[in-house]
């Protein structure tokens, strides 16, 4: 039975005005156009200034949806659900879920399709509706899940994504992570980028050897940023110090680059 409304019954590690107060002591970054956002799926003590960085960016930005991407794992012949319900509800209110929107998705390619499961605790979905919730109470969200990451599976995201959201005053939420541990990894990888050198990319992602948490939804929204014209800046570009070796060295936004 596909629920009405999803509750969370969970609460994040911070209250609202905590989490407020955090953001706006982040510097805004002055880049225009952002409609990517980076992140791991779950808000923690850990990476609440990640969390805090790259919400601000968006905090002065008005959008009608949000697309919220991440993994997650259950026997299914198809392999990317999208969240059922009209609505959900946090502990900081309740959103309308962007039911157009998800029949879109779903009637474009043969992988997509709405989860019936009723336990949805685990997902990251939650954190970031109710980091949305902060400031944009007006926007409407969807929530997608990748259960498998092949290259097909992948593509399709692509292809969707690069097809429905340019039309759309859209920011799509990319969960993944790659601990600071493989700083080296994450050079490899941001040099690859720039070259364009997307065979050894693609071999490093598929191959599992770039040790990304969500390796597949890092490539998808990549490939949007870069179908898109969006300029990917990682928060680790911004702050000063030395990285804990479980510091996220993905958490980053994308909008225009400098003209």
């Amino acid at each position: 039975m596909i629920q009405e409304e999803l509750h969370c019954t969970r609460s994040l590690p911070f209250s609202r005005e905590d989490l407020l107060e955090k953001i706006n002591e982040q510097l805004y970054a002055g880049q225009d156009g952002i409609r990517m956002m980076f992140l791991p799926p779950r808000l923690t003590s850990d990476n609440v200034d990640q969390f805090a960085y790259v919400y601000r960016q968006i905090q002065d930005t008005g959008y009608d949806v949000a697309v919220i991407v991440e993994q997650d794992s259950f026997e299914s012949v198809r392999k990317i659900p999208i969240l059922p319900g009209n609505s959900v509800k946090t502990e900081f209110g309740t959103l309308r879920m962007e039911e157009r929107l998800r029949d879109d998705f779903c009637d474009e390619e043969d992988d997509f399709f709405i989860r019936d499961k009723d336990d949805f605790s685990h997902l990251g979905f939650f954190d970031h509706v109710s980091m949305l919730q902060l400031f944009h109470n007006d926007i409407e969200v969807i929530g997608l899940q990748l259960l498998e990451e092949s290259p097909s599976l992948v593509n399709e995201l692509i292809y969707v994504l690069k097809e429905i959201l340019p039309f759309k005053n859209a920011v799509a939420i990319f969960c993944c992570e790659l601990p600071a541990r493989h700083h080296e990894l994450f050079l490899t990888l941001q040099q690859l980028i720039r070259e364009g050198n997307d065979t050894r990319l693609l071999n490093l992602i598929y191959s599992g050897e770039s040790l990304i948490k969500g390796a597949g939804i890092f490539l998808a929204g990549l490939m949007t940023a870069r179908d898109r014209e969006r300029e990917i800046r990682y928060y680790r570009d911004q702050v000063s110090g030395k990285l804990d070796p479980d510091d996220n060295l993905l958490a980053a936004h994308a909008g225009f680059p400098d003209r």
